[in-house]
């Protein structure tokens, strides 16, 4: 069997009162989540060359660098996932859409590895689009586009595998931190921690 990759795109809203997703999530997040896209595909969802990690690195960057050369353009997250969609069904024809369910039903089948692709629309320009990466049921690094292999490949190095080295031992950059990306992330993976897995998406 194949490494099966899940792809998400949601907008990360600061919260007001007790709002939260209709989709579910961390009871203590600071943040307030809308989910637009979920994508599935059965083969090459890891992260290194030729993988959907790497793939997904080269097409935000080009998004984000036609924003910025496109003064007449703004970063709207429901174009982003347009986007996203069609150029997957055009380069990844394994890939297909599947309908956005529950986190505690989405994560309770556990697919290989999961990307986030979190838009912030009131963050500084740069720091506007993240991408997570979780192995399993773990998210194991969050970072801008353009740093996400670099930081990846560090990462890696540093451990033999995905379980010996805690988020907090890994330095992520102050934009990840000060941002609140690295808190948000623990949150989650205590969120993930108490689903009970079953098995992989169909």
């Amino acid at each position: 069997m194949g490494t099966s990759g899940l792809t998400i795109v949601r907008e990360r809203k600061a919260k007001r009162g007790n709002k939260t997703s209709a989709l579910g999530g961390p009871s203590e997040s600071q943040y307030f989540y809308e989910y637009y896209v979920c994508i599935y595909q059965w083969y090459d969802g890891y992260v290194e060359k030729f993988g959907l990690g790497t793939w997904l690195v080269d097409f935000l960057c080009k998004f984000k660098d036609n924003l910025k050369n496109n003064p007449a353009s703004y970063l709207n997250t429901g174009s982003l996932g347009a986007k996203l969609i069609k150029e997957f069904m055009t380069s990844i024809p394994i890939a297909r859409i599947i309908p956005i369910v529950s986190l505690k039903e989405l994560f309770a089948m556990a697919p290989n590895y999961t990307y986030i692709i979190t838009t912030t629309l009131d963050s500084k320009f740069d720091n506007s689009i993240m991408l997570s990466v979780l192995y399993y049921d773990k998210i194991i690094l969050t970072a801008k586009p353009e740093k996400f292999l670099g930081k990846y490949e560090y990462y890696y190095g540093q451990i033999d595998n995905l379980d010996k080295k805690s988020l907090t031992e890994i330095d992520y950059g102050d934009e990840v931190v000060n941002e609140g990306y690295f808190s948000e992330d623990q949150l989650f993976n205590k969120f993930l921690n108490d689903i009970p897995l079953t098995d992989l998406l169909l």
